[in-house]
């Protein structure tokens, strides 16, 4: 069966704007070429803002995307770009007291000024080492994921499962660590085929199925107590549409690599984000609604978009034939709404109330969302 044409186009659009503009900009003004490590923002006139703190889930993220577009051919300079971010994380940010995991903050003179774990950011670092692994044959990739999880399993894991926030104290524990900690799991399976990895995402699935999807609704909830019980503040009725996207594409690849059908799950999520989290105006997901459709922030910001195509191509692949069309669609809301702009390569993060574009500088950890996007959509397209 031939590929939607209309999709067909806005893939080679996508890819074009990844290989021609994104990657050159973020490759040659996103990275300190003293430091070798990233910077946080971009200015609308495409300078990097040089003087702002750096988180290092940024590092993360920038190490996958270089990797990635290294391994798709789009970077030559990809293993040493990536390199020198990961030199950068061992000189400049490694923890005082947790060996082999790094702070959350460093200022612009590379000093850290919040010293916190986060298991969030670990679930990047988990990521960018996956491919370090895959696309480098980096054998230290597989020593460092090995240390951090050793790390987290001994010091962080929960009584009443997944993992604790980090080091500090919280009386609110989030689903969205737990979702891309099993993004990594995933994406070390595949490079490793250690079935260690698989075991860790299945314990997440298992997560996922008892407290984070709700079945009666077919919503994800974001926010739990410390048993994992849907948090009794107001957050704990949050919503956010686009993370219904993400766990649709991810559970498709938990299916993929397991064999375990997800089919209701996955129909589910799919369904409750088209139906309560669109807005049908421009095409884009809300940033946050409850489980009965009122939406609770209006504005739309970038990965959502991302997170959309992802769920559309997830779901063609399972047979949803319609969703070809609306990933094609949704790439071109992503370029109408996001990409646009005077600095080829620059993107609009966020859209307002009503949706204008918000004037900031553009967060470098959006390439990550961007890149996964783009890689989705490019292979649906070539297998076909």
């Amino acid at each position: 069966m031939l590929i939607n044409s209309e999709l067909r186009e806005q893939s080679a659009r996508f890819e074009r704007w990844m290989l021609e503009q994104a990657l050159p900009l973020w490759a040659a003004k996103g990275v300190d070429t003293v430091s070798g490590g990233c910077f946080e923002t971009m200015l609308a006139t495409g300078e990097a803002d040089k003087d702002v703190d750096r988180r290092t889930r940024v590092q993360g993220r920038q190490m996958f995307v270089f990797a990635a577009a290294a391994e798709q051919g789009w970077l030559t300079q990809g293993r040493e770009l990536v390199e020198g971010i990961q030199d950068y994380l061992d000189r400049y940010a490694g923890h005082p007291a947790l060996p082999g995991a790094y702070v959350f903050k460093l200022n612009s003179q590379h000093q850290p000024v919040d010293s916190k774990l986060d298991t969030y950011d670990c679930a990047f670092f988990l990521l960018a080492w996956a491919y370090q692994y895959k696309v480098f044959a980096d054998p230290k990739a597989s020593a460092r994921a090995t240390a951090l999880m050793a790390l987290l399993d001994n010091q962080f894991a929960a009584d009443s499962g997944g993992y604790l926030e980090g080091d500090y104290s919280s009386p609110i524990r989030r689903q969205n660590p737990h979702m891309h900690l099993f993004e990594a799991f995933l994406a070390w399976y595949e490079a490793s085929g250690e079935k260690v990895w698989l075991k860790r995402a299945a314990n997440i699935l298992v997560l996922f199925k008892r407290h984070f999807f709700e079945a009666e609704k077919g919503v994800l909830y974001e926010y739990f107590d410390a048993a994992l019980n849907k948090a009794q503040s107001a957050e704990g009725e949050v919503v956010e549409p686009g993370h219904l996207m993400e766990w649709v594409w991810l559970l498709r690849e938990y299916e993929r690599f397991s064999g375990e059908p997800l089919d209701g799950y996955c129909n589910a999520l799919y369904a409750t984000g088209l139906r309560l989290g669109m807005d049908n105006e421009c095409g884009l997901l809300f940033d946050e609604i409850n489980a009965t459709g009122q939406v609770l922030k209006v504005s739309k910001r970038l990965w959502t978009v991302t997170e959309l195509i992802k769920a559309h191509l997830a779901q063609a692949k399972a047979g949803n034939l319609q969703a070809e069309q609306a990933a094609a669609e949704a790439i071109e809301a992503l370029f109408r709404c996001h990409l646009g702009t005077q600095i080829p390569g620059w993107y609009i993060e966020r859209l307002d109330n009503e949706n204008r574009p918000v004037e900031q500088p553009a967060p470098a950890t959006s390439m990550y969302h961007l890149m996964m996007a783009c890689l989705e959509t490019v292979k649906y397209c070539k297998k076909k």
